[in-house]
């Protein structure tokens, strides 16, 4: 399986080295994905005291279609402070969602290319340990 950039089945043309990241990952790491996966992305030294970089998980379908792309943040204040969505592009229904607030996909497409091009590059930098979940 490999994720393309058919216009037709998103609402803007995703980041080209997103992609090739995302089909480096599905060909090195997954075997069956007759159901679809969720890659989790996490830097173990993230914490509410020290920062880091944030946790994301990204969704694929069976079909090799974006689901979602989630970035978490920690809110509030030490030893409250709990682990949140702080950015969501959700594919599958056309929503992108920053702070708990509802905006229409195409709105976040700018901060999507932007979002992506640094996370591809947090990952070439190695912060990040990768887990593979069948949806």
């Amino acid at each position: 399986m490999k994720i393309d950039n058919d216009p037709h089945k998103y609402p803007f043309v995703l980041e080209p080295g997103f992609v090739r990241l995302l089909n480096q990952l599905l060909d090195d790491k997954t075997k069956d994905i007759s159901e679809g996966i969720t890659f989790n992305f996490r830097d173990p030294t993230y914490s509410p005291e020290n920062g880091g970089f944030h946790p994301v998980e990204i969704a694929i379908s069976a079909e090799g279609v974006l689901q979602y792309v989630t970035d978490f943040a920690y809110f509030s204040i030490p030893p409250m402070a709990e682990l949140e969505k702080e950015l969501d592009f959700d594919f599958s229904l056309g929503v992108f969602q920053q702070f708990g607030q509802d905006h229409d996909i195409l709105d976040g497409q700018g901060l999507f290319r932007l979002y992506t091009q640094n996370f591809c590059a947090y990952y070439e930098m190695g912060v990040y340990e990768v887990t593979v979940t069948a949806l």
